[in-house]
Parts: structure tokens; C-alpha cells; sequence
């Protein structure tokens, strides 16, 4: 297979002289990949790590439905996650950044103020990708995962009280954030469940 592609296939349902589908989803290598509860998207990182793709597996991948940017640096991917109802995606890096995208309603996301500009060339292709909703940042280039969790809504709609977001890094460090549509996001809750030190001291 050519670099950075992708196969897909049903394993329940597909025969080996089954057609598969091809995506193209990067020029370089993959680094992280993701898919959603359905079985329906695939999310795609490579390892540049600046541009995470959203494909549609019902209709083969040709063409991505959304380009999303973790930022302009070159980063290492640690983790992609879809919410439970693929409304939302969380993607952690080496940056110390966990970065949350709308993938349903992808108007939520940012975008440049430059991206209406034609005469860009290149640069125009840059800003022309969706930024964040939100993030929050843990501790730099410490491996990290990152997932969706429940809220006590009290009774509320979620565009009410919003979504959690957990991080969990390799120093021990547990995160938990709220964030809601309009891009607010804040701490909930932090613990610190491995005392490095104590281990190397023994």
C-alpha cells in the first residue's frame, strides 16, 4: 500500500475478493487513528501531526469531510477520540495541548480571519483548515490520552451544561474539563494518582 493510506473493510461481511476501500489520507506516514462508535468515520493523523482528517467509511473515503488543524508546529499525535454520539473529537500531542474539534456541527470550529483571502496561494490552503473549538493544556511533551466522559447535567440539555473531557497523562496526572458549544472551557477536576518519585526512590 502507498504511504499513508488507509484499507478498510467488514470483516463480518467481506469475503477476501471483497472490494476494499482505499483512502489517501496523507502524503507521509500515520501516526494515530481513530474510529467513531458507529463504525461510520475515521479520523487520521500523520506523523507531521499538524492536520487531522475526517473521512466517511459508508462512502469509501475519496474525499475528506473535514480537514482539521492542531496548530502550525509539527507535532506527535499521542491520541484521537470520538464523543459516544460523534459530535466532538479531543486529540492530545506533545504540545501539552488537548484540543477539542465539532465534528457534527463543524461551524462551531474556528477558522482564520484570513480565510476569505484568494490571493494566498499556500498560505491560503493553511488558514483555509478549521481550528479548535477549545483546548486546555497538561503537561508538555508528556504522553497523554484523552477521552469524553458524562456530566451530572441535572436535568439539563447538553447545550445547557456542556461535555466532559478527561486527560490522563504517563506522570500521573488526571484532568477532567467542561466545555460547552460556545467554546468555554474549564477545569472540573485534578488528581495526581502516581508519585513518580517514589518509584525511582525504590
Amino acid at each position: 500500500m502507498q504511504c499513508g493510506t488507509l484499507q478498510i473493510m467488514d470483516l463480518i461481511t467481506e469475503s477476501a475478493s471483497s472490494t476494499r476501500s482505499i483512502i489517501n489520507a496523507h502524503k507521509g506516514e500515520l501516526a494515530c487513528i481513530a474510529i467513531n462508535n458507529e463504525g461510520t468515520l475515521v479520523a487520521t493523523a500523520s506523523e507531521k501531526g499538524t492536520l487531522i482528517r475526517i473521512f466517511d467509511i459508508q462512502r469509501g473515503g475519496s474525499k475528506a469531510l473535514l480537514e482539521l488543524r492542531r496548530g502550525a508546529d509539527p507535532a506527535n499525535i499521542y491520541c484521537i477520540n470520538f464523543s459516544p454520539d460523534s459530535h466532538f473529537m479531543c486529540v492530545s500531542s506533545d504540545k501539552g495541548t488537548v484540543h477539542i474539534f465539532a465534528v457534527k456541527e463543524s461551524k462551531l470550529n474556528k477558522r482564520s480571519k484570513f480565510q476569505k483571502m484568494g490571493f494566498l496561494g499556500q498560505v491560503g490552503q493553511y488558514v483555509e483548515s478549521q481550528w479548535g473549538l477549545t483546548n486546555f493544556t497538561v503537561p508538555a511533551e508528556c504522553a497523554c490520552i484523552c477521552a469524553f466522559g458524562p456530566c451530572n447535567s441535572g436535568g439539563k440539555s447538553a447545550q445547557e451544561w456542556g461535555r466532559s473531557v478527561y486527560a490522563v497523562c504517563v506522570d500521573g496526572t488526571f484532568h477532567k474539563y467542561i466545555f460547552n458549544p460556545d467554546g468555554n472551557c474549564n477545569r472540573e477536576a485534578f488528581d495526581v494518582f502516581l508519585d513518580i518519585g517514589n518509584d525511582i526512590d525504590f
